[in-house]
């Protein structure tokens, strides 16, 4: 199957001319659409509050050619931050409650000293892309006082995030943070999990009673976590309500404790992110600058598989390291925290048909898994499909260690991806179809993104 725009050039774009060849008004419109008037939802059915890194993905895109809108999702997301750092992963819009699954009466924040009173939220976190996001609309900036300003109204909410992470989620100082839960990676039935999740101790009879609701959007059973991994997902919900949020306790009794690569890949981008915003407004940056050393150190060192060629996860409650491949183990890259030679084996692994390397011609770069492990599934959320926001990151990581063909290559499918088969939550690696829910906002944003990359 032939399914790339073979060859293009600044030159020959006519996306001007031919709105139709990318439809980038049509990203625009499902953004103008998804928006609420205080945050852009990520999709119109699915998903109908705001998402943490969801809103960061998000205001990237807006900073192409929104600034005030980008600065508002930002905001919006931080108004809701926890008096410990934590921005949650989920902001509740109190008016359309009852078609989502947890929500508020379930997650019962309101039992934490730390939790906002004024606010309804989730009681976990998710990858810090925000002061990314937050660089891009300083960059992108067309009026550039204005942004100034923003960088210096966020700029200590964004530290205050990121101490967060270094003081509860790095129990032994290495400068790697754990997550709690897999909705914390926004990955959330990854192969990764597969060992972690089943070594919890569930007995069913400990289950509050919940009934999701995922599966009454019209998406099927097989694109979406089985009733086992949600059964598991409330389990610790539940752990952490009970302990009332405490970190300390939760800490010394969750069983579900994992040095992530995608996780702390997203924390030092953004650490070093946020060193520049710091060098913008005059702020000092030596706490942020020991932060990004030595976690470029523990990553580089810890979570390295040497004999796979690739970054996996570090099980903190088992002890081991947990030897499954996804693409969130090539996201050093986009950190720059990879060595050297530690990018060339990445690559190596990247560019081959575990990945869809750019000769095979009969799939579509890159699959969050391994094409050639038995789990894999082309449309299964993350178990096999190629989501967006992936691939993007992956393009800036190749592009940093200059990885040219490759960068071109993953632009290209990404652009391809879009245009061809529509704004999708994800898509198949092989036929390019799209998954789960349409008008998915990172999608749109992230692909507004790539375009101006493009002909700019």
């Amino acid at each position: 199957m032939e399914h790339h725009m073979k060859e293009i050039s600044q030159k020959e774009i006519p996306w001007k001319e031919d709105p139709m060849m990318f439809p980038i008004e049509k990203a625009k419109n499902i953004l103008n659409s998804n928006w609420t008037g205080t945050y852009t939802k990520p999709s119109p059915y699915l998903y109908p509050h705001q998402w943490n890194w969801d809103s960061g993905f998000i205001a990237i895109g807006y900073s192409r050619y929104h600034q005030q809108r980008a600065q508002a999702e930002i905001r919006s997301l931080f108004n809701a931050q926890w008096k410990n750092g934590m921005v949650p992963h989920i902001v509740f819009n109190p008016d359309v409650l009852g078609s989502y699954f947890p929500e508020p009466d379930f997650w019962q924040v309101w039992k934490s000293k730390a939790a906002p009173k004024e606010k309804l939220t989730s009681g976990i976190t998710m990858p810090p892309v925000h002061a990314t996001a937050c660089r891009s609309i300083f960059e992108n900036a067309k009026d550039k006082k204005e942004a100034e300003r923003f960088l210096k109204e966020m700029f200590p909410k964004l530290k205050k995030s990121h101490e967060y992470f270094y003081r509860y989620r790095d129990p032994k100082s290495e400068g790697l943070v754990y997550i709690r839960h897999p909705w914390e990676w926004g990955m959330d039935n990854s192969p990764i999990w597969n060992q972690p999740l089943e070594s919890i101790p569930l007995r069913k009879d400990d289950l509050p009673a919940f009934t999701r609701k995922d599966l009454k959007k019209g998406i099927p059973q097989g694109q979406r976590p089985t009733q086992e991994d949600y059964d598991r997902y409330v389990w610790l919900v539940d752990l952490f309500r009970q302990n009332a949020y405490e970190e300390e306790e939760i800490d010394g009794e969750c069983p579900f404790k994992i040095q992530d690569a995608l996780v702390n890949s997203i924390l030092n981008r953004s650490n070093k992110d946020l060193i520049f915003i710091a060098n913008v407004i005059g702020e000092d940056s030596t706490e942020i600058s020991r932060w990004t050393q030595k976690t470029d150190r523990a990553i580089q060192e810890k979570l390295w598989h040497e004999d796979h060629g690739i970054f996996d996860d570090f099980d903190l409650y088992g002890n081991r390291m947990i030897e499954v491949d996804t693409a969130s183990g090539f996201l050093p890259l986009y950190a720059q925290s990879a060595t050297a030679t530690q990018a060339k084996r990445l690559y190596r692994y990247l560019e081959s048909a575990s990945f869809c390397a750019m000769h095979q011609g009969n799939c579509f770069s890159i699959p969050n898994y391994n094409m050639d492990r038995e789990e894999y599934n082309p449309q299964n959320y993350w178990r096999g499909p190629i989501w967006i926001n992936m691939n993007w990151m992956l393009y800036h990581g190749l592009k940093f260690y200059h990885f040219d063909r490759k960068v071109r290559s993953v632009m290209i499918d990404l652009l391809a991806l879009v245009r061809n088969y529509g704004f999708h939550e994800y898509f198949d690696p092989h036929q390019g179809i799209g998954y789960g829910t349409d008008c998915f906002s990172w999608t749109a944003s992230l692909y507004i993104d790539t375009l101006y990359d493009l002909i700019e």
